[in-house]
């Protein structure tokens, strides 16, 4: 019998009718639509909406999930990281860890910064807490 067919980011099974295929790579539907439909960080209509939903609880941090938690307190405890740490950390994609940084950025209480040398771009953004 043949091996099932597994997502080159997440590892799942799949099944012939759940498999995506993007820039050679194999994919499951959730790695698919997160690299197809990244969340934008630099979008002011989030941000509206994401100030709005803090104001009501008035304490941001309680609309997180446990991995967004998680991420904010790593980076308030450490003042600066970058990207590729984060991904270490947390066994993260660079995709699935930017849609999670998006929604603390979009709540104001992370803020990137790239750095000026040519050496740290790209991977090594610092992203430092608000």
């Amino acid at each position: 019998m043949n091996e099932p067919t597994k997502c080159d980011i997440c590892g799942c099974d799949l099944s012939d009718e759940e498999i995506y295929s993007l820039n050679g790579k194999t994919l499951c539907e959730d790695c698919h639509m997160e690299e197809t439909h990244p969340v934008k960080v630099c979008n002011p209509l989030p941000v509206m909406a994401a100030k709005k939903i803090a104001s009501k609880d008035k304490d941001a941090e309680n609309i997180l999930s446990e991995l967004q938690k998680t991420i904010y307190k790593h980076i308030v405890g450490n003042q600066k990281v970058t990207i590729k740490q984060l991904c270490n950390k947390f066994s993260l994609t660079e995709v699935n860890l930017n849609n999670q940084l998006a929604i603390l950025r979009h709540l104001e209480l992370i803020k990137g910064k790239k750095a000026a040398t040519p050496s740290t771009l790209s991977h090594s953004n610092p992203i430092t807490c608000a």
